[in-house]
C-alpha cells in the first residue's frame, strides 16, 4: 500500500510558475534486515562505497620541470572531476605545451599519465589532439573508480574551496567544463560525442523548522546566474505515490558516466593509447620526459600533498525502475516527518536522486573517511533508504 502524504506547508510563501506530475522512483518492493540493514533485493540491486580525492583548497593544476623532465599535476577534484573535467584538462595542457617549448620537445616526446579516470583519460585524448602521439597510461586500475561510480550530475558541490577567491577560480573551470559539454550534446567536440544531456533538477524550498524538502544550494546557481543555464523556477511537483511539495527546478547537464568512459576508452584504443595496469610507488619512478600526475588519492603519496583526503560517498544502485520516465534528479535537504531537526551541511543533499544506470540514490559527504568503518556504512545506507522512502511517499516497513 503507497502512502498518500501531501506536504504544502510553505506553499503559500511561494507562486507556483510549474505544476509537474513525476513517476516516483519504485521503492515499495525495498527492505530492511532483523539488524534494521538495507537488503539488496528487489528495488536494490547494489551497495556503494566511493572515496573522492578531496583537496584542501583548489585541486592541484600546475607544472614543473625536474631536471630533464617535465610534470604536470590535475589531482584533487573531490566529487567534482566531472563538473571541473573540460576545464581543468584544457588548462592542464596549456600549461604543459608552455613547458614542452621551454625543453623544446617535439610531438613525440614520452608521455606517462599515471590515473585512469577521467581525468587521465581525457587529458590523454587532449594530447593527442594537441598533436602529441607517443602516450601511454598507467593505473593500479581502471573499474571500480571514482570517475564510474560518480552521479554525473554537473553542479558544483563537492569541492573544498576555503575562500571566495578559490571559489571564483573553480567557478571557471566549471563554467569552461559546461561549455565543453555543449559542444558534446551539439555533436561538435573533438573528443566524445555522447553520454551528456540537459536535465531538471528539483531542489526544496522549505525553510528551517518545517517538515519535507527544504531551500538547498545545489551547485547549479553559478551558472544560471552567469546566463549559461536556465534561471529557476518555483513551483509544486506531485509524485505518482501522491505526494507532493513546493520545489524549484533547475537545469543542468547529466552526464552518463559509464557511457563516457566507454567512449574514452573506444578513443583510446582507436589512437593506440595503451592503459597498463601497474602500481606506481613513487614519480622518481617514470622515466619519460613527460608525467601528468592525475592519481587521485594516490596524489597524497606520489606527490607528498598533505592537503589530499577522502571523503565518503556510500550509494545504493537500483533495479527494475522505469528510468524513460525518471529523467530528473533530486538534490535537496530534507527534514523526515516527526524526526529531529536536520544538522547536515545546508549545502549538502539528503535526498539525492540520478537516473545514472539503473537509478541510484546517495548521497553520503562524509570527510576524512576512508570506508572502513562498516558499522557506519550500514548505517549511513539505512539512512539513505529510510529518507528517500518517507521523501517518495512509501511506507517504512
Amino acid at each position: 500500500m503507497v502512502l498518500a502524504m501531501t506536504l504544502f506547508s510553505s506553499q503559500a510563501s511561494h507562486s507556483a510558475s510549474f505544476y509537474e506530475q513525476l513517476q516516483a522512483v519504485e521503492l515499495g518492493d525495498t527492505h530492511f534486515d532483523a539488524q534494521g540493514h538495507v537488503t539488496t533485493t528487489g528495488d536494490i540491486d547494489r551497495k556503494v562505497a566511493c572515496l573522492r580525492p578531496m583537496r584542501k583548497g583548489l585541486p592541484n593544476i600546475s607544472a614543473e620541470s625536474v631536471g630533464e623532465q617535465v610534470r604536470v599535476h590535475l589531482y584533487g577534484h573531490g566529487g567534482s572531476g566531472w563538473t571541473l573535467l573540460w576545464g581543468s584538462v584544457n588548462k592542464a595542457v596549456a600549461l604543459f605545451e608552455e613547458k614542452a617549448k621551454e625543453h623544446k620537445f617535439n610531438e613525440l616526446v614520452p608521455i606517462t599519465i599515471i590515473g585512469a579516470g577521467c581525468m587521465g583519460k581525457a587529458v590523454a585524448l587532449s594530447l593527442y589532439h594537441t598533436g602529441f602521439q607517443n602516450i601511454r597510461i598507467i593505473a593500479e586500475q581502471d573499474d571500480s573508480i571514482a570517475s564510474l561510480n560518480s552521479t554525473g550530475y554537473l553542479a558544483m558541490v563537492s569541492l573544498a574551496t576555503e575562500n571566495e577567491s578559490e571559489k571564483k577560480q573553480a567557478e571557471k573551470l566549471a563554467i569552461d567544463t559546461l561549455k565543453g559539454y555543449q559542444m558534446v550534446e551539439k555533436g561538435t567536440h573533438p573528443i566524445i560525442n555522447e553520454g551528456v544531456h540537459l536535465i531538471d533538477v528539483y531542489s526544496g524550498l522549505g525553510k528551517e523548522g518545517e517538515e519535507g524538502p527544504l531551500e538547498t544550494y545545489t551547485g547549479i546557481e553559478p551558472y544560471a546566474e552567469a546566463g549559461l543555464l536556465p534561471k529557476p523556477e518555483n513551483g509544486v511537483v506531485k509524485f505518482s505515490t501522491g505526494v507532493s511539495y513546493p520545489m524549484r527546478k533547475y537545469q543542468t547537464y547529466f552526464m552518463d558516466t559509464k557511457v563516457l568512459m566507454k567512449a574514452f576508452d573506444r578513443e583510446l584504443k582507436a589512437r593506440n593509447i595503451p592503459v597498463i595496469h601497474e602500481t606506481v610507488g613513487s614519480l622518481e619512478d617514470i622515466k619519460t620526459y613527460v608525467v601528468f600526475n592525475c592519481s587521485g588519492l594516490g596524489a597524497a603519496k606520489l606527490n607528498h600533498d598533505e592537503k589530499v583526503y577522502p571523503n565518503l560517498g556510500l550509494l545504493l544502485e537500483l533495479a527494475h525502475q522505469p528510468l524513460k520516465k525518471l529523467d530528473y534528479i533530486i538534490y535537496t535537504r530534507y527534514q523526515p516527518p516527526g524526526a529531529p531537526k536536520r544538522v547536515s551541511p545546508v549545502d549538502k543533499a539528503d535526498i539525492y536522486f540520478m537516473p545514472r544506470s539503473g537509478g541510484l540514490l546517495g548521497a553520503t559527504f562524509v570527510d576524512h573517511n576512508d570506508g572502513t568503518d562498516n558499522a557506519l556504512n550500514e548505517a549511513l545506507f539505512t539512512r539513505i533508504l529510510r529518507e528517500n522512502k518517507q521523501f517518495f511517499g512509501y511506507p517504512l516497513n
